[in-house]
């Protein structure tokens, strides 16, 4: 009974093998478990942010950065890590307000990824809906650091 331990003469798991099974500790936890489809190519050397930190329309950022290179591929990279939001998530239903725009153009695909002040990452392809994902620390913290926050 590896990971088991009687107790009280029930089988009762360790903690380490519920982390096992909930993936927690093991390379699954730290892969994306998104389909291929949905990550951005790590070839694409171009990414775009746009954020909006007013309560202005969508179409008129306040601040646009342009990446390219090393900076624009660890954005891919740290996006293509994000995991996907559980489906019992709750969101705020605020109306407007501030909102970082990512996108991604590829040769065949653009991916648009928008984070608003009570939402989670919701993302598209060509504009269609894929799922929502949960931002990371170090996703938050490069996107502001790029725009200098």
């Amino acid at each position: 009974m590896s990971g088991m331990r009687m107790m009280a003469g029930l089988a009762v798991a360790t903690s380490s093998a519920l982390a096992i099974s909930a993936g927690i500790g093991t390379a699954s936890a730290t892969a994306s478990t998104r389909p291929g489809a949905e990550h951005v190519p790590s070839a694409i050397q171009n990414a775009r942010i746009a954020d909006t930190s007013t309560y202005g329309s969508p179409g008129s950022p306040d601040k646009v950065v342009a990446l390219h290179g090393a900076k624009a591929q660890e954005l891919v990279r740290l996006f293509d890590a994000l995991k996907l939001e559980p489906a019992d998530t709750v969101h705020c239903m605020i109306a407007g307000g501030p909102q970082t725009t990512v996108t991604f153009h590829g040769t065949n695909h653009t991916w648009v990824a928008t984070q608003g002040a009570c939402t989670n990452i919701v993302v598209t392809r060509d504009g269609k809906s894929l799922p929502t994902l949960l931002p990371s620390k170090q996703w938050t913290a490069t996107i502001n650091r790029d725009l200098g926050k």
